[in-house]
């Protein structure tokens, strides 16, 4: 509905009088104002109800649209809260947050785990079950520099995949069915003397172990001659956290503190076909905390079996991290580095179409390691908090990935300025985890079935990728 653009914003209703029966109601044009004073909007849709819900697109009327993890504002409390700490101070939604200003929300909001930043003007403050929301919606503010202020509890997920017989599957996913979509990846995987971008990679107990988790081959850099395989560390970390041991070391998170090569293989069809030679995750804990990046390399067990394992785009950079902060002032043309399909030769997702994906905001997430030391995260300055925090863009792709778990890894880029100063197209980040829209959040729900039917009939709200390590960046080079 390009052609209406120009309705937008002040004609709006008329472009939703145009929208599809199934969601033309749920759907409205919300306007935000940043720091400089400048209007910006996009389209906010609550999610649908149902099993099977229709596809939202990613822009209507050249105006990108966001779906939000469904919330309730204002939140319910029993007294009036406090007023905007930060009424003259307003924070723009679509560049990228001061880390003071982190650190005042972190502060601000205590006990929160993160927080979702979506260009609609909406912050979403992401809680544990745990946490007291009914005293939060009455002492706490309902806006915060000008942003909507909501809490949702942590339904994000990591989006590899997995096959167990022994542990818990993920919300949305029977046993049955996620041993035989790994199984069926296995199968259709290439063989190492074919390896190609986005083939499935697997972090396997042991070679007779049947617990296997599936990511994608993201990416191949090279480094003083070495080529490396890049590979999301989840899928490695939740292979070591599955491992069951008897007798000595049985705490699992003793393990992620060891070389993980001890506790980890890394596969590719039936054969393995590599070592882990460095984490960019050095504090992985149970995802996604202590996830700074996501992003492992894996020296491959000979140069052969990767060998045709190339980057589509010629002359593919880095993109630099001030483009990497701008992606949200205006619709960017975010893309899938290569096929995403396991059957080549089956419809999938063009690497160069311009619609692909959208970008829909900022996931900021606190992991504390333990350079806190003892002392209150209140009492460091700004410049330890960089070390407390990690981001990640959040995005939508349409069409979507079907199912959406099994794409960790994924290479995303854009066109900007890269690190080298040029410009080209340049590497964004990988696909790390999974937001679900879910139901308009009972915090009063227990984890278990219940939990579990209600994100499964939710639709996807967003993906999410972290940033790309520094030292990447900037050492080494896209084969």
């Amino acid at each position: 509905m390009s052609e209406l653009a120009e309705k937008v914003p002040s004609s709006w209703e008329e472009v939703q009088d145009c929208l599809p029966d199934s969601y033309k109601w749920d759907i409205e044009y919300v306007t935000t104002r940043g720091a400089g004073g400048n209007d910006t909007g996009c389209w906010t849709c609550t999610p649908l109800q149902g099993s099977e819900p229709e596809q939202i697109p990613l822009t209507i009327a050249e105006a990108p649209v966001v779906l939000p993890v469904e919330h309730q504002w204002p939140p319910i409390g029993g007294v009036n809260p406090p007023p905007d700490p930060r009424p003259s101070a307003l924070i723009d939604c679509r560049t990228e947050l001061p880390m003071d200003t982190i650190r005042d929300l972190f502060l601000t909001f205590e006990g929160s785990m993160g927080f979702y930043v979506l260009i609609s003007g909406l912050l979403q403050i992401i809680v544990s079950d745990t946490f007291d929301t009914t005293w939060a919606s009455s002492h706490l503010p309902h806006k915060y520099g000008g942003l909507k202020v909501c809490y949702i509890t942590n339904t994000m997920e990591p989006s590899m995949l997995q096959s167990s017989v022994a542990t818990a599957p993920r919300a949305g996913l029977s046993i049955q069915t996620q041993t035989s979509r790994l199984s069926s990846a296995t199968r259709q995987s290439r063989s190492t003397q074919s390896l190609q971008l986005n083939d499935f990679v697997e972090a396997r107990v042991s070679s007779t172990s049947r617990e296997k988790y599936a990511g994608r081959i993201g990416l191949k850099v090279s480094k003083a001659g070495q080529p490396y395989l890049v590979m999301s560390s989840h899928v490695i970390t939740e292979a070591i956290l599955s491992k069951s041991f008897f007798g000595l070391n049985r705490d699992p998170m003793k393990r992620l503190q060891e070389d993980w090569n001890k506790n980890a293989e890394i596969w590719a069809g039936n054969t393995k076909i590599g070592t882990i030679e460095k984490s960019f995750d050095y504090a992985a804990e149970y995802y996604p905390t202590g996830f700074n990046h996501d992003v492992t390399l894996i020296r491959p067990s000979t140069t052969a079996s990767v060998a045709d394992i190339e980057s589509p785009i010629g002359d593919l950079g880095w993109l630099c991290r001030d483009a990497w902060s701008s992606l949200r002032q205006q619709p960017s043309a975010v893309k899938i580095l290569g096929p995403t399909e396991t059957d080549r030769k089956a419809k999938c997702i063009k690497c160069n179409t311009t619609s692909e994906a959208i970008i829909v905001g900022e996931g900021i997430f606190l992991n504390q390691t333990a350079a806190a030391g003892a002392k209150p995260a209140k009492s460091h300055d700004v410049s330890t908090w960089n070390k407390f925090v990690s981001r990640a863009v959040l995005y939508r792709v349409n069409p979507d990935f079907n199912p959406p778990n099994g794409y960790s890894g994924i290479a995303l880029y854009a066109d900007g300025v890269r690190e080298d100063g040029t410009q080209g197209s340049g590497i964004i980040g990988f696909q790390s985890f999974v937001q679900r829209s879910g139901h308009t959040q009972n915090f009063n729900l227990p984890e278990g079935p219940h939990l579990e039917q209600r994100l499964r009939e939710g639709r996807v709200a967003f993906y999410g990728a972290f940033q790309v390590p520094d030292e990447l960046r900037r050492e080494y080079s896209i084969l």
